[in-house]
Formats: structure tokens, C-alpha cells, sequence
């Protein structure tokens, strides 16, 4: 009775001793799991929603082809989804549900207040932070950064700068209003702009105005505008504001006496424009999705096969926040494949380590503050009358792009 107890017990001992020595041997993969977090609710709906198309599509395209090479076999992905309601604290919240659940590598971001909030919370290291939206510049100082913290995007400060440099050399302005929203995204683009007004363009007169987020009615701000007589009106809103903000210069006929330039806008709220309105207009976009024109084949081919992807899978063209989601997660998911690895600090090392890739909008590489320096900084589009619209999407035509160094600050001046 008793040798047939230890017996027992030395079977037990034996199957824990073997999944022991398999375990150290190698770790055998189910499933990749990848968090994903954007604003499924509250004021970033609209974009968080495009957003998370951007992320299926990536991971579709992965598991239609078996999945990740991990351990020399094929492992699909799956990507675990929170809402951040657009709000820090709840932001903070979801993150911290998703390190307790072991998932520590994280894509999303909607809204800068949010995505710069995430910042702080892993500055220990806890996680991976893949962050597809613009926050402000301070974010990827040496001396600010979570280690892991990581962003194809970057800087709303660069959206400025760039502005401000296309600005004074093409059009040769001696006045400008800077007209931004009152809040992270449009001090950031302020501070940008400035540096490079004061630093290279010393001679043009810059006159700030700033109106609070949710304005419905610019009217009072716009005649002060075209009371102070400028050569070129620069604007930066967003969302709802960036429509009524242009529909209202329209209305005004300010395009009449000024040069409109919008510093940045995106297809999810550039189709709410009326087509009067944002006719003659120029805009900065960080991509679009019909690159006609640019002397680039293998880029414009690019854009047009994933156009045409997207258009099967969703019914319409990939709005711009969308392909940086898409972005994003293809390069957390090339990340994972190279450290063989779900751990933040090798994924992020990983990736540092192979800094060159190609994208939807042409060459780009990794720098070490964790964001990305691409060929083509920004397009520069008009846009178009409503006779010459396709469709709906069709609401511009590019007419330049920015190859400028303003798109990132060198890294010596940001503690690097």
C-alpha cells in the first residue's frame, strides 16, 4: 500500500518536475494579447472610433497571414479593447486593469490631456505605451519620458513649427494671426510656432488669439481678425470647432482679404466642412489618402493599395488618425516578432535597435526620444470646390509636402 502511494507520488513529482524543465526550455504561445485604448466615448468619439479601425485592419492583415513568429511558430493576436471615455482619470484607470491582467503592451490615444497623463503613470516601467496621437513637446524629454513611452506621431509643438516655416516661405507674410483653441493641443502649437517666427522669421508681426474649446461662435474673434489686417490667418481648432471656425471665415468672407492656412486637420471632421467653405483654403495634413501628384511612386502606390483595402473593409478611405493607429500597431506587432518578446522594455529595445521602416507615408525611423522622423513631415493640401469632389472623402488636393527639419526638435535640445 505504501510503495503504491509513493508511487503515485513520485508520478506527481514527475509530471511537475517535466513541465518545469519544459517551461524553462521555452514558452510555448497561445495568443498574443495587445491592449488597445482610445476614446470610444465622450468629446474624442468621432476620431477614437476611425482610430480603432486603423488598429483591426493591422492585426486582420497579421492573422490573415498566421499570425506573429514567436518561437519559430505562427501565434495570432488579440487586442483587448478599453474606452478612455476621453478622460485622464479614467484613462489611468483602464491602464492599470490592463498591467494587472499581465498586458503591458498598450496602443491608443486620442486626446493629448490623456495620452500625456498615460506618460506619467509608467514612468516606472510598467508597460509599453504606444502612443498614435499628438501630445505636447515636453512629453519626449530625456528628463520627462516614461522609458517605454512611444509615439509615431510625436509633438503638436512640430505642427507649428512646421506651419510656421511653410508659412513664411511661401507666402512671404510681414503679419500673421496665430488663431488657436484655448488647451494642450493649441499651446503646443503656439510654443512651436513662436520658436520658429522668432528664430528665422524675426520680421513678421505675430498677433495671437485664442477662444475657448467648444466656441459655437466665432463671429466676435474673426472680425477682431480681419480688424488687425493680416496677411495670412493661421488657425489650428479641432473637431467641431475647426468646422464652425471655417464655415464662419467663409460666411464672413475673410478669404476675400487674407491668406487661410489651417495648420492641421483630418478627413473624420474635414468632410463636416461645407466645400465653399474650405475651397481655396490651404491645409497641413499628416497624410490622406490620394497622393496624386507626388513625386514619389512607390509611396503613392502605397497609399492607394491600402485606400483601396481600407474602402473594402470599411466603406470609405482611411482618415489620417486612423492610418497613424495603423501605424502604431504595426510596429508594436514588428516589435513583439523581433524581441520574440511581449516584455515592454525588449519590445522597446527591439525597436530602437531596428530603427528603419517603411510606411504608408514614405521612409521613417525611430529616433531614441521614442518618436518617429519620416521623409514627408507633412502634406500640404487645398481644398477643393464641390464641382471637382469624387465623392464625399474627395475634399482636397495636395499641392506640396514638408521635407523640413521642423518636425522634431534636435535632440540635443531635448536632453538627449
Amino acid at each position: 500500500m505504501k510503495m503504491l502511494k509513493y508511487s503515485k507520488l513520485f508520478c506527481v513529482l514527475g509530471l511537475i518536475f517535466s513541465l518545469l524543465l519544459l517551461t524553462s526550455i521555452g514558452f510555448s504561445w497561445a495568443q498574443v494579447k495587445v491592449g488597445v485604448m482610445y476614446s470610444m466615448t465622450g468629446p474624442g468619439s468621432a476620431v477614437g472610433k476611425v482610430q480603432l479601425d486603423g488598429i483591426k485592419l493591422a492585426i486582420k492583415e497579421v492573422n490573415d497571414k498566421g499570425g506573429l513568429m514567436l518561437e519559430g511558430k505562427r501565434v495570432k493576436v488579440e487586442p483587448v479593447i478599453r474606452d478612455d471615455e476621453t478622460k485622464p482619470d479614467v484613462a489611468i484607470r483602464r491602464l492599470r486593469e490592463l498591467v494587472e491582467d499581465k498586458i503591458r503592451l498598450i496602443v491608443g490615444g486620442t486626446f493629448a490631456h490623456v495620452s500625456q497623463a498615460i506618460n506619467v503613470q509608467i514612468r516606472d516601467g510598467s508597460a509599453l505605451f504606444m502612443a498614435t496621437n499628438g501630445v505636447e513637446e515636453v512629453t519626449f524629454r530625456k528628463d520627462t519620458k516614461a522609458p517605454y513611452y512611444i509615439s509615431p506621431l510625436g509633438a503638436v509643438d512640430g505642427i507649428g513649427r512646421i506651419s510656421a516655416d511653410y508659412v513664411s516661405k511661401t507666402y512671404k507674410p510681414k503679419h500673421i494671426v496665430l488663431f488657436l483653441p484655448d488647451y494642450a493641443y493649441g499651446h503646443g502649437a503656439s510654443k512651436g510656432a513662436l520658436s520658429v517666427f522668432r528664430s528665422k522669421y524675426p520680421h513678421i508681426k505675430i498677433t495671437e488669439m485664442w477662444s475657448p474649446v467648444g466656441t459655437p461662435d466665432f463671429t466676435s474673434y474673426l472680425l477682431k481678425v480681419r480688424e488687425t489686417k493680416p496677411d495670412v490667418l493661421m488657425m489650428g481648432h479641432w473637431g467641431t470647432d475647426a468646422i464652425n471656425v471655417l464655415k464662419q471665415t467663409y460666411e464672413l468672407g475673410l478669404k476675400k482679404d487674407m491668406k487661410i492656412y489651417f495648420n492641421s486637420m483630418i478627413t473624420a471632421f474635414g468632410v463636416g466642412i461645407p466645400p465653399e467653405a474650405l475651397e481655396g483654403v490651404t491645409v497641413g495634413m499628416w497624410w490622406y489618402h490620394d497622393l496624386s501628384g507626388l513625386k514619389d511612386p512607390a509611396t503613392v502606390s502605397a497609399v492607394d493599395k491600402l485606400t483601396a483595402t481600407w474602402r473594402k473593409e470599411y466603406g470609405e478611405p482611411p482618415d489620417p488618425f486612423a492610418v497613424y493607429a495603423y501605424l502604431g500597431m504595426q510596429e508594436t506587432l514588428r516589435g513583439i516578432e523581433l524581441a520574440n518578446s511581449t516584455e515592454p522594455a525588449k519590445v522597446y529595445k527591439a525597436l530602437m535597435d531596428s530603427p528603419e521602416f517603411m510606411t504608408v507615408k514614405g521612409p521613417a525611423v525611430w529616433r531614441i526620444d521614442g518618436r518617429t522622423s519620416y521623409k514627408y513631415a507633412k502634406f500640404i493640401v487645398d481644398g477643393k470646390p464641390a464641382k471637382e469632389r469624387k465623392d464625399k472623402w474627395d475634399i482636397a488636393r495636395v499641392v506640396d509636402v514638408y521635407m523640413g527639419g521642423e518636425l522634431c526638435l534636435p535632440l540635443k535640445e531635448m536632453g538627449w
